[in-house]
C-alpha cells in the first residue's frame, strides 16, 4: 500500500464514510421514499427508474468533483480508476437522456397544466445531458480536466472572484454546457412557479365542462 494512499487519499475516505454511512443508515427510508416518489410522479417502467437512478448519479458525480476536487483528483490518478469513473458519468447520462425523452413525451399527451409547465425545463434538460455527453464522448478523460479547470472557476464564483481565465480557453461546447447549467438554474424557480399557480385537472375539465 502506497504511502500516497495512506497519507492522501484515506483521510478523505474515511471522512466520507464516518458522515455518509451513519447519514444513510439514520434517513434510508426517508430517502427510499422520496426516491419511490420521483418514480411515481414520472409513472411506471424502467423510464421512469432511469430518469431518477441517471440524475442521481450525474448530481453524485458532479457534487463530489465541485465538493472533493482532491480526493477526486487523487482517485483518477489511476487510469483504470479514471476510466472507471467515465464510464459511470457516461452510463448516467444515458440513462438521464432516455427517462428525458420518456418524460418529454408524457407530458406532450398530458392534459395536466401543471405536467406540461415542467416540458420546458425537461427539454433544456435534455439538451445540457446530450451536451454533456457530446463532451464526454468528444473530448477524452473529461471527469481530469473537469476538475482542474470547471471547478476551479466554479469554485472561483462561490468566493465572489470569478477566474475565467481557463474557462475562456475552452471549446464551444463545453463553454455552452456552463451556460446551459446557468439556465437551468434560472428555469427551475420560474418553472416551479408556474407549476404552481396552473389549475389542478379537476378544475380544467370541470371547465371545459361548463363552457360546452
Amino acid at each position: 500500500m502506497s504511502n500516497t494512499f495512506l497519507y492522501d487519499s484515506l483521510p478523505y475516505l474515511v471522512l466520507v464514510l464516518a458522515v455518509g454511512v451513519p447519514a444513510w443508515l439514520r434517513h434510508r427510508e426517508r430517502l427510499s421514499a422520496w426516491v419511490m416518489h420521483q418514480v411515481e410522479r414520472e409513472g411506471t417502467g424502467s423510464a421512469a427508474v432511469s430518469l431518477v437512478v441517471g440524475a442521481t448519479i450525474m448530481l453524485l458525480w458532479h457534487a463530489a468533483c465541485f465538493l472533493l476536487p482532491q480526493p477526486v483528483q487523487l482517485f483518477i490518478r489511476s487510469p483504470m480508476r479514471l476510466f472507471l469513473l467515465e464510464v459511470v458519468g457516461l452510463i448516467g447520462g444515458m440513462m438521464l437522456a432516455w427517462g428525458l425523452v420518456a418524460s418529454i413525451i408524457r407530458r406532450l399527451s398530458s392534459r395536466d397544466p401543471g405536467a406540461r409547465a415542467w416540458l420546458p425545463f425537461h427539454v433544456l434538460l435534455l439538451a445540457e445531458v446530450l451536451n454533456g455527453l457530446v463532451i464526454a464522448v468528444a473530448y477524452r478523460w473529461a471527469s481530469a480536466w473537469y476538475v482542474t479547470v470547471v471547478v476551479p472557476y466554479l469554485r472561483s464564483l462561490v468566493t465572489l472572484q470569478p477566474d475565467a481565465t481557463l474557462i475562456a480557453q475552452l471549446p464551444l461546447t463545453v463553454r455552452l454546457h456552463l451556460f446551459g447549467a446557468l439556465a437551468l438554474l434560472l428555469a427551475w424557480p420560474l418553472t416551479r412557479w408556474l407549476a404552481s399557480e396552473s389549475p389542478a385537472p379537476g378544475l380544467v375539465s370541470a371547465r371545459e365542462e361548463t363552457a360546452g
